[in-house]
């Protein structure tokens, strides 16, 4: 028999095999569950292959040299006794049901099947020597190679196969007891599982990694605690968003608790931050309050300007729901100067226009127009044609306001006056 047939008829015998023996714990029960489709679609890959073959012998190269590629690598595991290196390589190269369909593709996608030479060679290389290393039980060398198989799917941006790869790497940690590669694939898990969109996944497997160092005696390393708080947030924001308060609370103050625990100023600011504007979503506006100060407090300690003045008016939100006009003011006059200090205009404005409202609903038209004013001339000079406008109403009416007192006086008192003012727009303020 020619080369094709005689390693047909090997193929043949190692999926038959794989069907009647996997209660012996040669493979794995994916393969087990896949053998039928795996004898059919290997029948038309050999004939594909054979085909190519004599395709590449006539010149004929693109496809048809890939497919003959992948035949040759994966009958060169066969040849030398690697029956796990075949089955995982055959599936990585065919993009079926398992490990080698990427979760953007659909599965008829060729993408992972048109692998160039040397990624075939790669894949064969690693999964062979983690097959030979597992049979001495040489677990780090399996590790590794799993690893780095895991590493090149994630550098192609298919998480679903490094997954595979990264999930069969933490069975090796734990079968060793090697508690310190146990952290490590928990942490790439978990950063697989994010890009993946899986949130919740990720924090299981970075809480994971972050218990197993602790229990090591080991300290976790900045950037992966950073991953967790950065995942604590993302969970939270999505229980908000479905209206959830009291879980994304629960999630803000892991956050909080993760970003204390690393001495991260920045990031305990952010978390009270997030968790006030939780518990005003909850209307919690005493608890808001609370942690509003404290996000202000170290704002002030670390000197972040920009910072201090979103808790400034983020205070000034939480007291004038609840009530106390005068706290409201204090705080929106300091963002308005941490505002000066930065030369932030758009905050200026936002405050100057805040404190015109709430002046205006005290009664205290003067200082509403002083600052409806100050938004008037900030809208204009940032060329903001819609704020403007709004300004400039704010601004009439507070002026209109202002006049109330004179204008009542004069049509109370003074009919000639009021006619002057109607004829000629005489001010009001001339009126006697």
């Amino acid at each position: 028999a020619d080369c094709c047939s005689l390693s047909c008829l090997l193929c043949h015998e190692i999926v038959t095999i794989i069907v009647i023996r996997a209660g012996d714990h040669l493979v794995e029960t994916r393969e087990f569950i896949f053998a039928k489709r795996v004898r059919i679609k290997l029948h038309v890959f050999l004939s594909s292959a054979k085909m190519a073959k004599a395709g590449g012998e006539m010149g004929i190269s693109g496809e048809s040299e890939s497919i003959a590629d992948k035949y040759f690598v994966c009958t060169e595991c066969l040849v030398e006794g690697n029956v796990q290196s075949f089955v995982d390589l055959f599936y990585l190269t065919h993009a079926l049901d398992g490990p080698g369909a990427n979760g953007n593709q659909d599965d008829d996608d060729n993408s992972v099947g048109l692998a160039s030479y040397e990624t075939l060679q790669f894949l064969k290389a690693r999964l062979t020597e983690a097959e030979v290393a597992n049979r001495h039980a040489q677990h780090d060398t399996v590790f590794s190679s799993y690893m780095e198989v895991a590493k090149h799917y994630q550098g192609q941006q298919d998480y679903k196969t490094a997954i595979y790869f990264l999930t069969k790497a933490l069975d090796v940690a734990r079968l060793s007891h090697d508690v310190v590669r146990e952290a490590e694939a928990n942490q790439s898990l978990g950063l697989a599982q994010e890009k993946m969109g899986s949130i919740r996944a990720a924090i299981e497997y970075h809480e994971t990694h972050r218990d197993l160092l602790l229990q090591a005696g080991l300290e976790l390393p900045p950037d992966s605690g950073r991953h967790l708080i950065g995942a604590y947030k993302a969970n939270a924001e999505e229980l908000q968003r479905q209206g959830d308060y009291a879980a994304a609370i629960a999630f803000y103050d892991k956050s909080l608790k993760a970003a204390s625990s690393l001495r991260d100023s920045a990031g305990e600011g952010l978390a009270y931050q997030q968790l006030g504007n939780a518990y005003q979503l909850q209307e919690n506006f005493t608890k808001a309050a609370e942690c509003f100060h404290k996000f202000l407090s170290i704002c002030q300690e670390t000197d972040d300007k920009i910072a201090e003045g979103a808790a400034c008016s983020s205070l000034a939100s939480a007291y004038e729901a609840m009530g106390d006009r005068a706290s409201s003011i204090k705080y929106l006059e300091a963002f308005y100067e941490v505002a000066l200090t930065t030369g932030e205009l758009s905050a200026q404005r936002e405050a100057c226009g805040r404190l015109g409202i709430i002046f205006n609903s005290a009664g205290d038209f003067a200082s509403s127009v002083h600052y409806f004013s100050k938004s008037f001339e900030i809208s204009r000079s940032l060329g903001d044609q819609k704020a403007v406008d709004v300004a400039r109403v704010n601004l009439g009416v507070a002026k209109g306001c202002a006049k109330k007192g004179v204008y009542m006086k004069v049509v109370n008192n003074n009919l000639e006056a009021l006619l002057s003012w109607k004829n000629r727009r005489t001010p009001l303020d001339d009126a006697r």
